[in-house]
């Protein structure tokens, strides 16, 4: 086996993209009314829970910004400037 042919993927890289990909599956054919009232659901129950992590939702939605339109990352992002 070649060193380019080798797969150096670690397993939680590995189990945090299968999320990902999960996770968009789910949500992809969802119209932007519901994924607003999800997030601000998720949002209220964090808060409530004292689980809001602002800095989290940040890392996550950078991590993810190879995989979004630009213009949808750059709606996400005005709407997380007016989460803090």
């Amino acid at each position: 086996m070649k060193l380019s042919e080798m797969n150096f993927e670690s397993k939680s890289d590995s189990k945090r993209k299968n999320k990902i990909q999960e996770d968009y599956e789910k949500l992809k054919n969802l119209s932007q009314e519901d994924l607003m009232s999800m997030l601000n659901n998720e949002m209220e129950k964090q808060k409530r829970n004292g689980t809001f992590d602002y800095d989290g939702i940040v890392a996550a939605i950078d991590s993810m910004k190879i995989y979004l339109p630009k213009q949808a990352y750059e709606n996400i992002k005005k709407i997380l400037e007016n989460l803090k």
